[in-house]
């Protein structure tokens, strides 16, 4: 369940993340790269709700799961971020630990997004976890493995039965509206998943239920009463700091109403050493690695405590097993999405079968917001059911506009429907997959969003193919390989464009596999950028004319055809990126599958047959057919800036 949180307000607990963030910094051998700078006061404006993690019942130990939780997360997560950054420690970009052959080959990748909360549309919060996650899957694709790529929705909830009911609809005709707006979204980003959770179906409800046996029969479930101030749109109950004069919430400005439950809890606390001793053992299942300290620092032996399961409050959910007055918590439930999803059609619903599907996950793309249930409690219920733990938590920062959070009281959210339509699916995931450093907070404006695309894809690789394109058709007779035109293919071994494209896949691989993605398009890129400077140097247009020698055009065209296998390889790499230029880019040049149209080879070649491989990155001195032919149009149309600046 990924849900929609306020930013916290003002620091109150910096000395002890910051001091528990730095106590517990660790580092090993992994390649680093060095963040943007933040400012100290920035940083410390988001701590307001820090000092909740000290929080204790005065009637339990047990922890109820809230927005307090979501909001210290997000604390806690400045602070550590600030106190690395203002240090000599650099964010640690460990590779992923992928299940591999013999010969260092990928075999299987399941990458997740979280389930996303169904209580309303989509939007760019939503859209930026999924790209990330879509762009790892299609290059574990690329690399030939087995993936398995999962993203959905929560679809249970006090919130959702509520919305339903001011919509004048059924929970479940809610939730089937909302999943057709994601799917339809999905599909406008070239968003390709595998499988899309849903936590309404009867199977999943099977390993719901399942997954409770395990944890009630291993002794971690319990019932006991508990009583407090209960906020809807929290869907928690808060403690006095968290409302205003007569019990307002101060997140979403509305009365709580005093309640009194009997709930089922899990014994989170028997887990506390295990979670301790799993985190110290395996530094890279937290990423960014500065979110680790963070994570060690809740696991204080201080906060040590249990956490409710269940909600006796609506009856939207899956009833607890034996006990038709509870429902089982949304995210006891929304967790277990990852699981029931890798089920086939004909597979039955039982966890046996999960782990033949693709269990465990490699990776979790989340927000640093839900750090806390995916870091702490989702493996301690894994642990209590004899369940393998996923190997990473890959955490993403916040998005702004214009350094604010976006916000509709502010008026100021992007929505992704109207960004995609009018800027086109390559342009957003360009921005938000590679201008964007994952795991930080990122921010969008028009302005910078244009000038990036404009700068990268329209100047430095569409123009770029446009003139080799418009020289060739031109010029060219024939489709013909640069080694035709010289004695030996060793003249070219020391081409600038050739040694940058030779040079760049396994730079990028690495990126890829380690969640750097601008890193990736950066390398990728180059090669375009090296092509250009040569492009600029050799000057073929002023070769190629009448009046020029016969060795002076055979120059020019050797150079081009160069140039163009150069742009080859960067399509390739960079296609889980940018899947429909790159196509377009192997249209033009003639090297589109044999019965496919250019949209066509968007949805099936760049995903799922696998006939584009990493192996397509190699060199090769093959023909390219569409290097002859009638006048090009533009790859990728410049955006024009002037309309858009200042909204």
């Amino acid at each position: 369940m990924q849900p929609l949180q306020t930013l916290p307000g003002p620091a109150t607990g910096w000395r002890l993340a910051r001091a528990g963030a730095v106590k517990r910094q660790r580092s090993w051998k992994t390649k680093t790269f060095e963040p943007p700078k933040y400012s100290l006061a920035a940083g410390a404006s988001c701590l307001g709700y820090a000092h909740v993690f000290a929080w204790r019942s005065s009637k339990s130990r047990a922890l109820r799961i809230d927005s307090r939780v979501l909001a210290t997360a997000t604390g806690v997560a400045t602070a550590v971020e600030e106190a690395v950054e203002e240090g000599t420690v650099a964010v640690k970009r460990p590779q992923l630990r992928l299940q591999r052959d013999d010969a260092g080959n990928i075999q299987k990748l399941t990458v997740t997004t979280p389930l996303f909360y169904a209580n309303g549309s989509p939007h760019m919060g939503s859209a930026y976890p999924a790209i990330a996650a879509d762009v790892m899957a299609r290059y574990g694709k690329l690399q030939q493995a087995e993936v398995h790529y999962v993203t959905g929705m929560d679809e249970h909830g006090e919130k959702i039965a509520q919305t339903a009911a001011d919509a004048e609809k059924t929970p479940q005709e809610l939730v089937d509206g909302i999943a057709e707006e994601f799917q339809d979204l999905w599909e406008l980003l070239d968003v390709q998943p595998d499988h899309f959770a849903r936590t309404t179906p009867d199977k999943h409800k099977e390993i719901v239920h399942e997954m409770w046996q395990r944890c009630l029969d291993n002794g971690d479930i319990y019932k006991k009463d508990y009583t407090g101030w209960y906020c809807v749109g929290c869907e928690a109950y808060l403690d006095d700091d968290e409302m205003l004069e007569g019990h307002v919430c101060k997140i979403h400005q509305k009365e709580c109403t005093l309640r009194s439950e009997e709930n089922y809890f899990f014994r989170l606390s028997k887990y506390w050493d295990d979670l301790r001793k799993h985190l110290e053992e395996n530094p890279d299942f937290i990423l960014p690695s500065s979110r680790r300290s963070q994570v060690l620092v809740w696991l204080e032996e201080d906060n040590k405590r249990d956490f409710s399961i269940s909600r006796a409050s609506t009856s939207w959910g899956i009833p607890v097993p034996g006990d038709d007055s509870q429902v089982i918590y949304v995210w006891f439930d929304a967790l277990l999405g990852y699981l029931s999803s890798l089920l086939r059609p004909e597979d039955p619903a039982t966890l046996d079968t999960v782990l033949e599907r693709g269990w465990p996950a490699d990776v979790h793309v989340i927000g640093k917001d839900i750090m806390r249930f995916h870091t702490m409690y989702w493996p301690a219920m894994l642990m209590s059911a004899k369940l393998p733990l996923p190997k990473h938590i890959c955490t993403h920062g916040f998005l702004t506009k214009d350094g604010m959070k976006m916000g509709k009281s502010l008026g100021n959210v992007v929505e992704p429907v109207p960004l995609v339509k009018e800027f086109g699916a390559d342009a957003v995931r360009f921005f938000f997959g590679s201008c964007l450093s994952f795991g930080l907070d990122g921010d969008f404006s028009y302005e910078t969003f244009i000038k990036r695309v404009n700068s990268s894809l329209a100047n430095e690789l569409g123009n770029l193919v446009h003139r080799i394109l418009t020289l060739l058709r031109k010029n060219l007779p024939e489709p013909t390989s640069p080694t035709d035109l010289v004695e030996s293919p060793s003249e070219f071994d020391d081409h600038p464009v050739r040694v940058a494209a030779t040079k760049a896949p396994a730079t990028v691989a690495t990126c890829y596999e380690q969640v750097d993605i601008p890193k990736a398009v950066a390398t990728a890129l180059e090669i375009a950028s090296v092509a250009n400077v040569r492009m600029n140097e050799v000057e073929p247009w002023a070769k190629l004319k009448k009046t020029t020698s016969a060795e002076d055009k055979n120059l020019a065209i050797r150079e081009l055809l160069v140039m163009a296998e150069g742009v080859r390889i960067c399509a390739v790499l960079l296609s889980p990126v940018t899947p429909g230029l790159s196509a377009n880019i192997f249209a033009e040049f003639g090297l589109e599958p044999e019965g496919l149209t250019c949209t066509e080879s968007v949805l099936s070649i760049w995903s799922h047959t696998g006939q584009l491989s990493w192996e397509r990155t190699k060199w090769s001195w093959d023909v390219m057919p569409g290097l002859v032919g009638p006048k090009p149009k533009p790859l990728f149309q410049r955006i024009d800036l002037e309309p858009w600046q200042g909204k």
